[in-house]
């Protein structure tokens, strides 16, 4: 059984919720590691200062949001799981949400890691053809429904995720996915615009195939700093679109 060593619960907070986050902490931080049983709830209830309904409460949190899994029977409890890709996604898009990201400071971010992305994908020299023939098909498709004059921007959005994975990085393509998932933009029909980001992505893809990392950034740079100056000129807003991650995207 994991030890554990939490203070009484006295925040403002409900107590449950109190409860819950103190036990994440515990396993962001390694002091609970997978496959580790929470103590009893009678031991919970007295180090916590709460009741059994609070500690039930908890632990149905906790459950719902991936923390743990309730193993019935004799030597059951709750028992402390591993922290999939798929959570740690589910987890940064919450944090998204709560934190109330601005487009702002989307941009910032994304200026700050993804030209980075398309250089390290450039100069991977076992870049497997996979990722080269998806990418090619996703500006293929896009430039179809600009003809078709439909959506582009989740077209769009999947290029980038497919340079993450071409990286087989899998920090990269747990924050991509996550953006892809976490942002519906809500942007007005611009025809150039759409134009001008299948262009840069056909650099880019350039760039790639032909082992050219700093073009690469380059290009993936002038995109984005196109997409940062078009948000500050025009105050798009960006909705937060909460969707659990698929193989799909």
């Amino acid at each position: 059984m994991a030890m554990s060593h939490f203070k009484k619960v006295k925040e403002p907070l409900r107590m449950s919720q109190a409860v819950a986050g103190q036990i994440e902490e515990q396993i962001f931080c390694g002091q609970l590691k997978p496959g580790e049983t929470l103590p009893s709830e009678t031991a919970l209830m007295k180090e916590f200062g709460v009741g059994r309904y609070t500690i039930r409460e908890a632990f149905r949190t906790l459950e719902a949001s991936g923390f743990i899994r309730i193993k019935q029977g004799a030597q059951g409890g709750a028992v402390i799981t591993k922290l999939t890709n798929e959570f740690v996604s589910d987890f940064l898009i919450k944090a998204i949400r709560f934190g109330e990201v601005t487009p702002g400071a989307l941009s910032q971010f994304r200026l700050a890691l993804e030209p980075s992305i398309a250089a390290i994908a450039a100069e991977k020299e076992d870049i497997k053809k996979e990722f080269i023939v998806k990418l090619e098909n996703n500006v293929s498709y896009v430039k179809a429904l600009f003809k078709k004059k439909e959506v582009t921007a989740y077209g769009n959005m999947d290029f980038h995720v497919l340079l993450a994975q071409a990286t087989e990085n899998s920090m990269f393509i747990i924050l991509l996915r996550t953006l892809r998932a976490s942002f519906n933009l809500v942007l007005p029909l611009n025809n150039q615009i759409i134009l001008d980001t299948i262009e840069h992505h056909e650099r880019i893809l350039d760039a790639i195939k032909n082992r050219d990392p700093e073009r690469a950034r380059n290009q993936m740079t002038a995109h984005l700093v196109q997409m940062s100056k078009m948000f500050a000129d025009h105050q798009f807003s960006a909705e937060i679109n909460i969707q659990r991650i698929t193989e799909a995207i």
